[in-house]
């Protein structure tokens, strides 16, 4: 597979978080055109908490500044050109953070406004990250939200993302409201993006942390969500059991198989839950043939069709002897804590370091490897 000359030999941190701002006039603007009064001036409401819960609340009073400021690098793509530079990398991927990464409306703890509301906030968001990445080429790789639970509406989404804003990833959670990824009723957004190339990028809702042992319910309908809500195992534990069981059903489920040009991308789980993925599919498929709807043993699908994170903390130079290293990429999670203190060698690289030193620094890699997880191995699945 070439590459596309825009990511050749280039370093992507591949999780980074982006926050954009609300614009008033904008966001209005991509409501229904019908509508009353009355029923905008709710949206409006509406969309304002979600984005930037202070926005709404200077409105109030009458002075917008608060939610117009720019020169924070969270949210300004502008000042935040340096730092992917400061980090050891060429470009970032731009991943939702805050509301905008949860916007699917299902579950107690989601992001419930009317579709129309979340609609227009996908829009918004994905409107920005066309707006970076053309403002910045070398600095950015755009992402694109979509309200996930209604099909029809998403695939829609993918198009205009895709077509007129020049984005080539969508990002999803680890499931689709509860049920897996090899359900029928997904097919028609499968479709989308399988025919126009788009990488799908499984990123998890984090739980919130409230400081308490038992009350970290998971935000997004989660697999054992009820026996996750303890000791903050959803987030650690639960985004890779989520990952095994997707690529489970996109590999026995069939779905790379109807969908022959279908990627994905897994987040904030490390890269140890791979190598049992690929087992237990495997498993199922040698063991119970007749209840595959695949011919190819998934472990093989998944090599071809799948890369996730590594984190530095892992046993990286075991996970290549197992699976190699093409299945792996690297992100630092700006600007998150995350980002702030990486550990390798049983040492602490401060940020006074480039975030590509956790991978570079790293013994027992070859220059190959690190080569793969610092941007090669992304590269190869964007440029598809």
């Amino acid at each position: 597979m070439s590459v596309d000359l825009t990511f050749e030999n280039k370093r992507i941190d591949v999780d980074t978080h982006f926050y954009p701002r609300i614009n008033r006039r904008e966001i209005r603007g991509l409501f229904p055109s019908g509508l009353s009064g009355q029923v905008l001036d709710m949206f409006d409401r509406e969309a304002q908490r979600i984005a930037d819960p202070n926005a709404i609340r200077a409105h109030m009073r009458g002075n917008d500044q608060e939610s117009e400021e720019g020169g924070d690098p969270h949210r300004d793509p502008d000042a935040r050109v340096a730092s992917v530079r400061e980090l050891g990398f060429d470009l970032q991927v731009l991943i939702p953070d805050g509301p905008f990464g949860n916007l699917h409306g299902v579950g107690p703890y989601t992001v419930s406004a009317p579709l129309e509301v979340r609609l227009a906030m996908c829009q918004i968001y994905n409107n920005a990250n066309g707006d970076a990445q053309a403002k910045h080429p070398d600095a950015f790789i755009g992402t694109m939200i979509v309200p996930f639970d209604n099909v029809e509406v998403a695939a829609k989404e993918v198009r205009r993302g895709a077509t007129e804003l020049g984005l080539k990833v969508v990002v999803l959670p680890f499931n689709w409201i509860g049920k897996n990824f090899d359900e029928f009723a997904l097919y028609p957004l499968w479709q989308e993006i399988n025919d126009l190339g788009v990488t799908v990028f499984c990123h998890g809702i984090t739980q919130g942390c409230s400081g308490r042992i038992g009350d970290h319910q998971p935000r997004y309908p989660a697999a054992f969500a009820e026996r996750m809500r303890r000791l903050h195992l959803g987030t650690y534990m639960g985004f890779g059991m989520e990952y095994i069981m997707a690529t489970g059903a996109l590999t026995l489920g069939g779905v790379f198989d109807e969908f022959p040009n279908l990627r994905f991308a897994f987040f904030e789980a490390g890269a140890s839950w791979l190598p049992y993925a690929m087992y237990a599919s495997d498993r199922s498929f040698l063991i119970e043939p007749q209840c595959s709807r695949s011919e190819r043993l998934p472990s093989e699908l998944i090599k071809e069709r799948c890369l996730t994170a590594i984190e530095p903390m892992e046993s990286i130079s075991e996970l290549i002897n197992i699976v190699g290293s093409e299945s792996f990429f690297f992100g630092t999670d700006f600007p998150h804590p995350e980002f702030q203190v990486f550990h390798a060698e049983g040492r602490t690289v401060d940020t006074s370091e480039p975030g590509a030193a956790a991978i570079l620094h790293r013994a027992g890699l070859s220059e190959s490897d690190k080569t793969n997880i610092l941007g090669a191995n992304i590269a190869r699945m964007l440029s598809r």
